[in-house]
């Protein structure tokens, strides 16, 4: 089966790079089409994913990766028409395929089975939740990395950044929430203070923080506090269930 995903890995890559050079060529409408098709190849990767291990293909951080990317193209498009960030849409496609790209180098393990502390309603919501926010936290880190470099529209980049991270702040909010009553659903207590239940509280409140300066006379702060909340984030997604000294007993399935 990887001799079919590995193609479609790279496929939906290209595409999403393609997508993000054809908005900074100014040509919006390929630009679009190109996210689109990138996008739908994307879904066929899930797809292929849940038919290997008959369930819902968030086992690994493989898995996980594919569904990310997914994140992308719907809030981008949820933010264009809400929030007027249709300029955005470069950074939302370069973003998009940094999981995939990811995802082509990575373990692609096919067997995978719920442990009974998985069987549970709140694991698709938990963690699709995560994901939304994390999409949405990458894209304005990357417009704040650009934000640095540039002299002039500072304020329509700071005012999107909020945008974006106002909208990924409940969804954060839900994921935490919603995994502290699944935590007490499958152990009997809310926090254990696991290493993944304490970097993604060190998170939350790095993004609380970055809110709390900006709307203060900490204001020349906000982008420091900005900065770290993503860092933690990867912490929180990527060294927590990579690096062994940090590992997440509870949550080594991801």
């Amino acid at each position: 089966m990887n001799a079919i995903l590995i193609p479609l890995l790279i496929v939906s890559a290209a595409g999403y790079l393609g997508s993000g050079i054809l908005f900074l060529l100014k040509r919006s409408r390929i630009a679009l089409g190109a996210a689109l098709f990138a996008w739908l190849v994307n879904i066929a990767v899930v797809v292929l994913n849940g038919l290997i291990v008959h369930d819902i293909p968030l086992g690994n951080m493989y898995q996980v990766q594919g569904v990310l990317s997914l994140c992308f193209l719907p809030l981008f498009g949820l933010l264009a028409a809400r929030e007027k960030l249709g300029w955005t849409g470069i950074y939302f496609a370069f973003a998009s395929a940094l999981p995939m790209i990811g995802a082509i180098f990575m373990d692609k393990q096919a067997a995978w089975k719920r442990m009974p502390a998985l069987q549970s309603g709140w694991f698709v919501p938990h963690v699709l939740a995560y994901m939304i926010s994390y999409a949405l936290c990458a894209v304005a880190f990357i417009m704040l990395i650009r934000l640095w470099s540039r002299k002039t529209e500072r304020t329509e980049f700071r005012r999107a950044i909020y945008q974006i991270l106002r909208t990924a702040f409940p969804f954060m909010t839900f994921g935490m929430l919603s995994g502290a009553l699944w935590a007490e659903e499958a152990w009997g207590q809310y926090w254990s203070w696991d290493a993944k239940e304490v970097w993604s509280l060190i998170t939350w409140a790095l993004y609380l923080v970055y809110f709390h300066c900006r709307k203060s006379s900490w204001s020349r702060h906000a982008d420091i506090a900005h900065a770290l909340a993503f860092l933690a984030l990867l912490t929180t997604f990527f060294l927590v269930n990579l690096l062994p000294k940090l590992g997440s007993l509870l949550h080594s399935y991801a």
